[in-house]
């Protein structure tokens, strides 16, 4: 396993896209931080009014996090359909003991490449909030579980797009449909779904998911939301569900 582990990570780091997908989140988790801090300051006392959980600043934080999982996704989808694209996988089959060690050392390594997506935005966005905001940002327990919760959210979602990969053999597709669905059409459909009586089904959907498992317990209050620990279980479950079946394809299926 460590040589796959290996071999899988020389595979990210010869090529440059999954540095250049770090580029976007981080500058949008910055300026996101940087322009919450700023309405922050102008809101002055008026801010505690609107009763936002760790305050309007803590917005930006949520924006990089959402940002980061977007192209986490879009690297586990990447990552993982890649070589049936180029038709690589074949070699890489081949050339090893079987098909399951290959695909779950790429699975392995697009999690801690998604954990790392994270930790670095995250912390960009943590930076800019601590120089830009007149108000204290408390590093307690409650912070600490949310930044926690939403490092959860994109080493799932980076899974996600991974089993998307796996799936669909394209890293194209994989990625079109993660950014076709994440930001957009599951909104879409859960304005319908609500709209004709499937509110439940609309909760259970996994962007619906994700904002709950990146507020951990601060948005259980909320009716329309999963409350903890349902959305990270679910979040999860969504995971299982892709990968386990791109594993399955992957290992079934004949190979050019």
């Amino acid at each position: 396993m460590n040589a796959l582990l290996t071999s899988e990570i020389r595979k990210v780091t010869t090529l440059k896209f999954w540095w250049a997908l770090a580029i976007a989140p981080i500058v949008v988790g910055v300026f996101a931080s940087v322009i919450t801090s700023v309405i922050a300051n102008q809101l002055g006392e008026f801010e505690e009014d609107l009763q936002i959980a760790g305050g309007v600043a803590s917005i930006g934080l949520y924006v990089a996090a959402g940002a980061a999982i977007l192209f986490a996704g879009i690297f586990g989808a990447v990552n993982a359909g890649t070589e049936f694209r180029h038709k690589t996988i074949t070699t890489s089959f081949l050339t090893a003991r079987g098909r399951d060690g290959v695909v779950a050392a790429k699975l392995i390594v697009t999690a801690l490449f998604g954990l790392g997506y994270g930790l670095v935005v995250l912390l960009a966005s943590l930076v800019c909030l601590l120089i830009f905001s007149q108000r204290t940002i408390v590093l307690d327990g409650a912070f600490i579980g949310v930044v926690a919760s939403c490092l959860l959210a994109v080493v799932l979602w980076s899974l996600i797009g991974a089993g998307l990969g796996l799936l669909l053999k394209s890293p194209t597709w994989a990625a079109i449909v993660l950014v076709a669905w994440l930001p957009f059409g599951e909104g879409l459909l859960s304005l319908i779904l609500f709209g004709v009586g499937f509110g439940p089904v609309a909760t259970a959907l996994p962007s619906n998911l994700t904002l709950p498992t990146m507020a951990a317990t601060q948005l259980d209050d909320a009716g329309d939301l999963a409350s903890w620990p349902w959305a990270p279980l679910g979040l999860a479950l969504w995971a299982v569900i892709l990968t386990g079946g791109g594993w399955f394809l992957a290992r079934t299926r004949d190979i050019d």
